[in-house]
């Protein structure tokens, strides 16, 4: 822990002026409490940046390990879960550390936010960014390897293991927090109280407070966003510039350089993208089965091919123009987050009801039956979840948190641990297992 700490506090020192902070590459260093407020917007700005890095890191874990990818242009499945969760694998041991970095990016602005002056909007704007960015980190972090080390400020101290419960209290604190700082939604590309909710939402869910997730849900459902209705208005949530009503929050990923290009690890479009669709779900990702014409198969799915982010190729396949899909923004939180937390939260006796409104505006019709046992009403929205969110990292969270194991095709016997990532082995040499215990099965 020591090694991430000091690489996150060496990547965030301070310069005095605005360039160095835009681009956050600083060559003389100030200390936190002498940045100027007129350098606090700029320090924002560079945190959000930064968070675009982590987002497009932790990208596809919830579909490879979900089962939803295969590897190479024929989408074959290998072995995704066993072969990848060891203390010793590179992928936990990068999301860790990625987690951690960013962590001390947060906190800088956070201890920068706290010595301005209180009451500026750049102050405001800074604090519930820093509350916000640092209960998404936790959120990725803790639906990964349950108990993580809290840090509530810069520190180059060992800090113990928290117990899992623990880090969903403090996400829930700092997103509380966050909302006093912030403001209802004027631009989707900056925190705001409807990407608290969505996220507060979503926390609860996992925590199995529903009444509360129900009641966040409905603040987003209720703020004005609007579904997309047509496949055009879906596939161009993901576009470049577009002006969706859907979208809650998303990360800007307007760069001059360093491009974040998510499409170019998944789209099936030739033989040289890392994943592909696994082969057995390009017949049943999108098969009808309580509606038809969904607009997401319409704007994604072309024979055995599937596009979800358009990379303005002129193939024939693509659905929308996509006119610099380098700057596509990284979508996180949309209206369909709402509706389909607050349906699993509601179960099959009110959540019908949610489900119903929902799938009206992604079919041309819906034919669902007047009541569903609890196994039916899970099957249906987690269905119906990986429909929506297929290759934006979704699947493997939603199989783990409600234990549905048996959805997988690979998953070994006795491989509940497995839904544990593995506190990496290398951070474990620098402290101990007495402050950090390994998870069980590992």
């Amino acid at each position: 822990m020591n090694r991430i700490l000091m690489l996150g506090a060496c990547v965030l020192l301070l310069a005095g002026c605005s360039k160095q902070l835009d681009e956050i590459r600083p060559k003389h260093a100030i200390s936190s409490e002498a940045v100027s407020e007129a350098d606090l917007n700029k320090l924002t700005n560079g945190v959000l940046n930064k968070m675009e890095n982590l987002t497009v890191s932790f990208w596809y874990d919830g579909d490879y390990h979900g089962e939803n990818l295969g590897i190479g242009p024929g989408g074959k499945l290998i072995e995704s879960h066993n072969a990848l969760m060891s203390p010793s694998n590179p992928t936990s041991k990068s999301r860790w550390q990625v987690g951690f970095v960013n962590l001390m990016h947060v906190n800088e602005l956070l201890k920068s936010a706290n010595s301005a002056t209180p009451d500026s909007q750049a102050t405001k704007q800074a604090k519930g960014t820093a509350y916000f960015c640092r209960a998404y980190i936790y959120y990725n972090l803790v639906t990964r390897f349950g108990g993580v080390p809290i840090l509530k400020g810069p520190s180059m101290e060992v800090v113990p293991i928290s117990k899992e419960a623990e880090v969903w209290a403090f996400i829930i604190s700092d997103l509380l927090e966050a909302e006093k700082y912030l403001e209802p939604v004027s631009n989707v590309y900056r925190p705001s109280d409807e990407a608290c909710w969505a996220l507060l939402s979503k926390v609860y869910l996992w925590t199995g407070d529903k009444e509360n997730a129900v009641i966040y849900a409905d603040k987003v459902i209720e703020s004005g966003f609007t579904m997309s209705r047509t496949s055009e208005d879906f596939a161009s949530m993901y576009v470049a510039g577009n002006s969706s009503k859907e979208v809650v929050f998303a990360l800007a990923n307007k760069r001059t350089s360093s491009f974040l290009r998510i499409f170019e690890q998944f789209n099936d479009t030739d033989g040289s993208w890392s994943y592909a669709v696994h082969e057995d779900l390009i017949s049943t990702l999108y098969a009808d089965d309580f509606g038809t014409g969904d607009i997401r198969k319409s704007a994604t799915q072309s024979g055995d091919r599937v596009i979800k982010f358009p990379n303005g190729a002129n193939d024939g396949v693509q659905f929308v123009v996509n006119p610099e899909p380098s700057a596509s923004p990284i979508v996180l939180f949309r209206l369909a987050d709402a509706y389909l937390t607050k349906a699993e939260a509601q179960g099959p006796s009110a959540g019908l009801a949610t489900m119903k409104t929902f799938m009206e505006n992604r079919y041309a019709s819906v034919n669902l039956p007047a009541s569903m046992t609890e196994k039916e009403f899970q099957n249906l929205v987690l269905d119906e979840n990986n429909r929506e969110f297929f290759a934006e990292g979704r699947r493997w969270f939603d199989i783990k948190r409600t234990g549905r194991t048996d959805l997988y095709k690979n998953f070994p016997a006795n491989g509940t641990y497995l839904l544990r990532w593995p506190v990496p082995q290398d951070e474990i040499d620098l402290v101990g297992r007495d402050i950090y215990p390994q998870n069980q099965g590992y």
